[in-house]
C-alpha cells in the first residue's frame, strides 16, 4: 500500500499534508535504532492506512495528521508529546 496511489481521491494540497505528514512520521520513526528492519515496510503501510483512515474523517493538518499516525503505530502511551 503506497500513498501515492491514493493522489486522485484528494485535491493537490490536501494530498500534499498527507504526504508531508507521512515523511514527518517516518523521519521520526527511521531515526529510531529500535525498530527492526524487518518490520518497516508493514510500519509503513500501517502510517499510510492511519493517515488515509485520518484524511477521510476531515483531518488535513500536516502536525495532527501525525501525531495521529505515530501514536497509532506507537500506543498513544509511547509518543511524547
Amino acid at each position: 500500500m503506497h500513498l501515492q496511489d491514493y493522489r486522485s481521491f484528494f485535491q493537490p494540497e490536501d494530498f500534499r499534508a498527507l504526504v508531508a505528514a507521512y515523511n514527518a512520521a517516518w523521519r521520526h520513526l527511521s531515526t529510531k535504532d529500535t525498530i527492526p528492519f524487518e518490520r518497516m515496510p508493514a510500519l509503513k503501510k500501517n502510517l499510510v492506512q492511519i493517515i488515509l483512515a485520518s484524511a477521510c474523517n476531515g483531518k488535513r493538518d500536516v502536525d495532527q495528521l501525525r501525531e495521529i499516525a505515530l501514536r497509532g503505530v506507537l500506543g498513544g502511551s509511547a509518543y511524547p508529546k
